[in-house]
C-alpha cells in the first residue's frame, strides 16, 4: 500500500465533485492529486509540466542505460573489430529468405 506524508489526497466521488479545482491545484502546486477508490490508490493526476518532466527523466535514464550496456559489451566483447563491409557480407550469404518471393514471404 502506497504510504502517504502530506500528500494531497481525493476519494474519487470528492475528485468528481470538483474536478476543475483538482486540475487547477495540480496546476498551482505542481503536485499531484492521489485519487483513492475504497481506500485503495486507483490513479494520479500530474500537472503536464510534471508529466513532461518524468517523461523526459524516464527517456535520459533508458538512454544512460542502453550506453551503459553497449559500453559493457564492447568491453567484454573480442578486441578485434570487423569491417561493416565483412558484415553485410556475411549477413547477405547466409539470408534464408533471400530466394522466397515476396508473396511467399508475406501471404
Amino acid at each position: 500500500m502506497l504510504k502517504t506524508f502530506d500528500l494531497d489526497i481525493k476519494s474519487i466521488t470528492e475528485a468528481k465533485k470538483d474536478f476543475s479545482k483538482v486540475i487547477k491545484d495540480t496546476q498551482d502546486t505542481g503536485e499531484p492529486v492521489f485519487i483513492f477508490n475504497h481506500n485503495r490508490p486507483q490513479a494520479v493526476i500530474l500537472s503536464n509540466e510534471a508529466y513532461e518532466t518524468l517523461v523526459r527523466k524516464y527517456e535520459e535514464m533508458e538512454e544512460q542505460l542502453f550506453y551503459s550496456q553497449l559500453q559493457n559489451r564492447v568491453d567484454e566483447g573480442p578486441v578485434e573489430l570487423v569491417p561493416s563491409s565483412e558484415v553485410i557480407e556475411e549477413s547477405s550469404s547466409r539470408n534464408p529468405f533471400d530466394s522466397m518471393s515476396d508473396k511467399d514471404l508475406f501471404d
